[in-house]
């Protein structure tokens, strides 16, 4: 992938998660839905791109609030499904691959651990 549209991509989503969290307001439950909105075509057209967006924004709330995550199981599951797709991981540089895979195992990991569904936080 040209480094640029990943990067490029990369920090769209971390920077438009940040500006609504700090921004607006937001709490991180909220912030990660508005990126979903904002990102809809890139989060549910699946391969690298979706890949990329949902790794990235789901890293987000796993590092800032894991419990969150259970709110975000669809996504997850998505994420953990394009993960196994070698054709989503064709034409990113070791670098980006890396950091890629990072966030999707630092995400399962999260999620793993948190608390089963109606459990989490309530978070509106």
């Amino acid at each position: 992938m040209k480094p640029e549209s990943y990067y490029e991509l990369r920090c769209a989503v971390v920077e438009t998660f940040y500006e609504v969290l700090l921004g607006e307001g937001y709490t991180i439950g909220q912030a990660a839905s508005r990126c979903l909105v904002e990102f809809r075509s890139e989060t549910q057209g699946g391969g690298r791109t979706g890949l990329i967006a949902l790794g990235v924004l789901l890293a987000r709330v796993a590092r800032h609030e894991p419990a969150t995550l259970v709110r975000f199981q669809p996504e997850v599951n998505a994420l953990a499904a394009l993960a196994k797709q070698s054709a989503c991981w064709r034409g990113l540089a070791s670098g980006e691959k890396e950091r890629l895979k990072e966030d999707v195992r630092f995400v399962a990991e999260r999620a793993a651990a948190a608390p089963p569904a109606g459990l989490g936080p309530k978070d509106g």
